[in-house]
């Protein structure tokens, strides 16, 4: 009797988990790489790769939703609720610069952006406006700019980050204290 729920192995799991990988980090420098590209990123052969996902767009969905899911667990890992809003918002940008291949994935290509899970995730007054607006009400982030701007601006200067790196007009040790030092000048209430 063969069920339907099947759960994949470990290594089936880990594969699968690999092309993803791959996919995110190839399609964050170039959206254009073929599946072949990606294949090779990922060690592995284009079969396991169709073996996997049946098509681009399979793969597509299922690298978006993982990004999503990694914007999701270095929001929770930030602890944004925890400590000064400055603090909080430090941990949170060391936290996103990490994960910036994703953050450059999904804001790169105007379908991606618009894609129903990223708009989602734009969509949602969480933990992240939460903070903003925490900040705001204690005077340590400048409460003239909307917090879905601060956000936003939040997201572009990550993304310009994790790009300078990449191309190397920003050393890789540079990077965050760079980021936070814009962030602190930028939207921190000066008095």
């Amino acid at each position: 009797m063969r069920s339907d729920s099947v759960v994949p192995s470990p290594a089936r799991r880990r594969t699968r988990q690999t092309i993803i990988e791959a996919a995110i980090a190839v399609w964050a420098r170039d959206r254009d790489a073929t599946l072949s590209e990606i294949a090779d990123r990922a060690e592995t052969h284009r079969a396991t790769l169709h073996r996997h996902f049946p098509s681009r767009t399979d793969l597509l969905v299922a690298a978006i939703r993982h990004s999503i899911g990694d914007i999701v667990t270095a929001t929770e890992a930030a602890a944004v609720t925890q400590g000064t809003p400055q603090d909080a918002l430090h941990r949170l940008m060391a936290a996103y610069l990490t994960i910036g291949d994703r953050i450059r994935f999904l804001f790169d290509d105007h379908a991606i952006a618009n894609h129903p899970a990223v708009a989602e995730l734009a969509a949602i007054d969480g933990p992240v406006i939460d903070l903003i607006r925490r900040g705001q009400a204690d005077g340590t982030i400048d409460a003239a700019f909307p917090p879905a701007w601060i956000e936003r601006s939040i997201w572009a200067l990550v993304y310009a980050a994790s790009e300078a790196v990449d191309d190397g007009t920003l050393a890789a040790h540079e990077a965050l204290p760079i980021l936070l030092r814009t962030v602190d000048d930028g939207i921190a209430r000066h008095t």
